[in-house]
């Protein structure tokens, strides 16, 4: 009986140190601000976007973790005496890897949805390769700056035309990450 009860113990440490050895390495969220700085084709509609954004980091390896995120974008359209471009808002919905290449610096790729919240608009495809550092605070609390290049990618949103346009933009993040 008493060897029974070792080797659950043996067994139980066993699965559990994995946990307990990468707790540097443990799951975080952040709330950031966003600024969007149109790129291409995409000046001619917007000179800049903001907004905000939850992002939840789930690690699977030593050095590797899922990213989800969501949020908010509002890209101010531009308006003079010859057109007057909506603001385009969306949500975007993405998911993706991080991996860190470092202590704090990381590389991190990111696939979803830009949801759109103004009428007459299409939901796009979103990718976005980036990069960031995150900054130790106290507590276990970091700071994120991040920066990536976004494209959301769909059908042309005047029906005449039909091929594919890609809204892409510069987007640098700025996040309070706290540790779970």
């Amino acid at each position: 009986m008493r060897s029974i009860k070792i080797k659950i113990i043996l067994i139980v440490f066993l699965f559990l140190s994995p946990v307990l050895l990468k707790a540097q390495n443990s799951a975080s969220i952040g709330v950031a601000a966003e600024i969007g700085l149109p790129s291409g084709n995409f000046t001619n509609l917007s000179g800049i976007g903001l907004g905000a954004s939850v992002k939840a980091d789930l690690p699977v390896a030593e050095n590797l973790a899922i990213t989800l995120n969501a949020g908010f974008m509002n890209f101010f359209g531009k308006r003079n005496q010859l057109f007057n471009v909506k603001d385009l808002t969306y949500i975007p919905v993405k998911a993706g890897l991080k991996y860190q290449l470092s202590e704090s610096f990381y590389a991190e790729g990111q696939l979803g949805t830009a949801l759109p919240l103004n009428k007459g608009q299409k939901t796009l495809f979103a990718w976005s390769p980036g990069v960031g550092n995150q900054f130790k605070l106290s507590g276990g609390n970091k700071l994120d700056l991040g920066i990536r290049y976004e494209g959301w990618t769909g059908k042309n949103d005047v029906a005449i035309l039909n091929k594919t346009n890609t809204k892409g933009f510069v987007g640098v993040r700025f996040a309070y990450v706290f540790g779970l």
